[in-house]
């Protein structure tokens, strides 16, 4: 059996074709593919999640559901695992369960989308989940090719830390140096939807036959729900004696953001467009094809 391990990244659909490959799971399943069905969110969070804490018990259980079944691939799919890049811990965590389990080969998909979008779209995202300061996330993205959030929230079951790829080519090339089979799409390729190509290499594209729900894809928010947002998280931490004292300066900054975003965007863009370009060269796959399914 096969381990596909879909890497995300964020803000490239990710979310609508887990929701594809979650509600046609029993259809997949009938064809030897198994993605773990889940209730409520499509993706396999959870299981990210504790790899990411170095505990890999859920994602054995998913390992042992698929070779009951008989499946020839499992799908591992959370674009929170993006931080594999750059956390050895995690890959180590997954190939070491695979090998235990006899599961080879292990692929890594990725689907990757232009820098600058990537920016837009993610400082977006940022201030619904946690707080989205675009000088230092431009900042940080210029010096170091890379965004890394530590505990964005809180809780017992929250995402310990989040990391955002935006040097595409150096990274994915360290990350496929140690032998790794690396598959980079293009979020530009995205008819019918961004990531198909992974599904058409297991010639399963005939069988997402339900469509995807729209609700549960995180789409781009409007002006108005990143303020809502921006003011919010920053009120679950300020109490309310003191919130009439930063609510000006809140707004003020979220003004001021929202206004330097597309700038700060074009100039990402501009910086990491070779690097963009480069990864899908070296790591693009090709060709559709439908020769693995077997």
């Amino acid at each position: 059996m096969r381990l596909i391990v879909h890497l995300g990244f964020h803000k490239t659909a990710s979310t609508h074709l887990q929701d594809l490959m979650n509600r046609n799971s029993a259809r997949l399943a009938e064809r030897g593919i198994w993605y773990e069905g889940q209730q409520g969110y499509p993706a396999h969070h959870a299981a990210a999640h504790a790899l990411m804490r170095g505990d890999s018990a859920r994602f054995e259980a998913m390992c042992v559901d698929a070779l009951t079944a008989g499946c020839h691939t499992l799908i591992l799919s959370s674009e929170d695992l993006e931080c594999a890049l750059f956390n050895p811990a995690v890959p180590a965590l997954i190939e070491e369960v695979a090998a235990a389990f006899g599961i080879a080969p292990v692929e890594w998909h990725a689907t990757i989308r232009e820098p600058g979008a990537y920016f837009e779209s993610l400082y977006a995202q940022l201030s619904w989940h946690s707080f989205a300061d675009a000088l230092h996330m431009f900042s940080e993205v210029m010096k170091k090719g890379v965004l890394f959030m530590p505990e964005p929230f809180l809780g017992e079951h929250a995402t310990p830390y989040w990391f955002y790829c935006f040097d595409y080519q150096p990274f994915l090339q360290a990350f496929a140096g140690t032998g790794r089979h690396v598959i980079v799409h293009d979020y530009a390729d995205r008819a019918p939807y961004p990531g198909w190509r992974m599904v058409d290499r297991l010639g399963a594209l005939e069988a997402m036959v339900e469509p995807a729900e729209d609700a549960h894809g995180n789409h781009r928010l409007t002006r108005a729900a990143i303020v809502d947002h921006f003011q919010a998280r920053l009120h679950e931490i300020v109490g309310a004696d003191e919130w009439g004292a930063v609510e000006n300066i809140v707004a003020d900054h979220v003004t001021t953001d929202l206004q330097t975003v597309p700038t700060l965007a074009r100039l990402i863009g501009n910086r990491f467009a070779a690097s963009y370009r480069a990864a899908i060269h070296e790591f693009g796959p090709g060709e559709p094809t439908r020769s693995i399914a077997a």
